[in-house]
């Protein structure tokens, strides 16, 4: 059993001590969801990194604010996480997706990881 990095948030595990992740595309998609979720200037040292999605909450829902939030992932994985080639981003809202709530966003980026065939997709809903 292969342990690539600690599993987010923290628990606790009789085995490992903590709970890990298992595999490469959990741990890569891990560290997506910290990319979206963190807010620029909230990671010590590196004040340019993250998207900071929270701060899009109270934005228009359109396409100007899809295109800025497109924008900020890309820079943000080419900067951070070079090997990963982003295939699409897709946003869903109640309009369009009946499983999602009044007021929500759910992001899916489509990426694969460099060399590969593989496509792969990881949500997070905002």
């Amino acid at each position: 059993m292969s342990n690539y990095s600690p599993r987010l948030p923290l628990t606790i595990s009789d085995s490992n001590g903590y709970e890990n992740n298992q595999t490469i595309v959990s741990v890569i998609q891990q560290n997506l969801k910290m990319i979206l979720l963190t807010s620029p200037g909230e990671r010590i040292m590196d004040p340019n990194f993250g998207v900071g999605m929270k701060r899009f909450l109270f934005e228009q829902n359109n396409a100007s604010t899809y295109s800025v939030i497109r924008a900020r992932i890309k820079k943000q994985v080419k900067q951070y996480m070079g090997f990963l080639e982003i295939h699409d981003i897709l946003f869903s809202t109640e309009e369009n997706n009946d499983n999602i709530s009044a007021n929500q966003l759910l992001v899916t980026i489509r990426f694969s990881i460099n060399n590969t065939g593989a496509i792969m997709a990881f949500s997070v809903a905002i």
